[in-house]
């Protein structure tokens, strides 16, 4: 009897705290900018270059607000930020637009 009462409070104690799913985040970069991104971050994660057309891989990255930072060969800086936000797992696509300007959207 004990048993079942324990393994019954073991159920209830799993249920409960699965309903509330803790975030997890990952940021890839794609751009589609005329030149290469140097010394790319998202926040303290960094992605080193970033090619004209290229997509790196999802890092992880805490839920929030985040600095974005890069420069440019020709000497263009990337200033921005972005925030993600969502209780369980999330890929998000952070896009360098052909124009400059930033542009991020969760992955499905």
């Amino acid at each position: 009897m004990k048993i079942i009462k324990l393994l019954s409070l073991f159920v209830l104690i799993l249920v409960f705290n699965g309903c509330e799913v803790s975030p997890n985040h990952s940021v890839r970069v794609k751009n589609s900018y005329s030149e290469t991104i140097y010394n790319m971050k998202v926040g303290s994660v960094g992605y080193d270059s970033v090619s004209t057309g290229e997509v790196t891989i999802y890092k992880p990255v805490a839920e929030g607000s985040h600095t974005l930072s890069g420069n440019t060969k020709t000497g263009s800086n990337l200033n921005g930020s972005i925030s993600v936000t969502g209780n369980g797992t999330h890929k998000w696509t952070l896009e360098i637009l052909p124009t400059g300007n930033l542009a991020i959207q969760e992955d499905k």
